[in-house]
């Protein structure tokens, strides 16, 4: 270009020197390791700055989490002995109050202690958590609550992940007609012993007038969990109408020796043999 295009946009400028490619051709060279060296320095600046960026984030990350577990520690520790205090001093007052006061103490106790993750909790803790909230509902609702709940089968030794179970009962309890004498809400789990499996049927009639506002997070969260935790042998069957909802709900079960049984997270509840009383065994309300 310099040298056959350059004579005929400038006619009176100077004859160009003869053509040389090897002059040329290092002249070039230069200029492009010239912004090479530039370019490449450029990026490794750049890459350089969007990690420490990012090691900074991870850092600050690093530090709510640890605050975030510090008050984890702390807030249960508060809650547990500020319940101790309100049922000792409801006991006195009132018989209801200090039973219900216990019951959330139990259902507390059990949702802090769950590992959503990896842990594995006996059935028969998890059925005794769902008893707890259905108990805690029914005072809420002055006992009005038509919740026909039933076990069928061998419950011993058999495990399953937290709180799936109690969080489709809670459910129910949020957008479900639970007062409705002609329609009772229908929980049903059953323990097969021969294909090792657990069966838990619901149904509930729908409440009517407006509705509550839902994140979904709940039923998300179920189908997350049991895709993690479960390769094979696991059914969610959901049928919503207009009118109702129900949920049909299959998973394998693991069984423990009686070694190997962890000790129930009720039985630690100390400040109850202060008062030398027996525990609460709440049972479920049928109409």
């Amino acid at each position: 270009m310099t040298y056959h295009i350059r004579p005929y946009v400038n006619a009176n400028g100077s004859t160009p020197p003869p053509f040389n490619f090897i002059n040329y051709g290092a002249a070039v060279l230069l200029v492009f390791i010239r912004y090479s060296i530039i370019g490449i320095g450029y990026h490794f600046a750049s890459e350089g700055i969007k990690r420490e960026r990012k090691l900074r984030l991870i850092e600050k990350e690093k530090h709510e989490a640890e605050y975030a577990f510090l008050r984890a520690q702390i807030n249960p520790h508060f809650l547990n002995n500020t319940l101790n205090f309100f049922f000792a001093k409801s006991l006195p007052l009132s018989q209801e109050l200090a039973d219900g006061i216990m019951t959330l103490s139990k259902i507390m106790r059990y949702s802090l202690e769950m590992d959503k993750d990896d842990r594995m909790t006996l059935i028969d803790e998890e059925i005794e958590h769902i008893k707890n909230v259905i108990k805690i509902n029914q005072l809420r609702f002055n006992n009005k609550l038509q919740i026909d709940f039933n076990v069928n089968g061998n419950t011993d030794h058999v495990r399953l992940i937290p709180l799936i179970l109690i969080t489709i009962v809670e459910n129910i309890l949020k957008h479900g007609d639970c007062i409705d004498k002609l329609h009772p809400v229908k929980i049903t789990l059953n323990i097969n012993e021969i294909d090792h499996n657990i069966h838990l049927i619901t149904w509930n009639k729908k409440k009517n007038g407006p509705k509550e506002l839902s994140s979904g997070i709940g039923m998300e969260n179920i189908k997350k969990r049991l895709a993690n935790h479960y390769n094979k042998g696991v059914a969610l069957n959901i049928n919503e109408t207009e009118i109702d909802y129900s949920l049909e709900l299959t998973l394998p079960y693991n069984k423990v020796t009686d070694h190997q049984e962890k000790p129930s997270s009720f039985d630690n509840l100390g400040f109850l043999e202060h008062f030398k009383i027996p525990q609460i065994k709440p049972q479920p309300y049928t109409s």
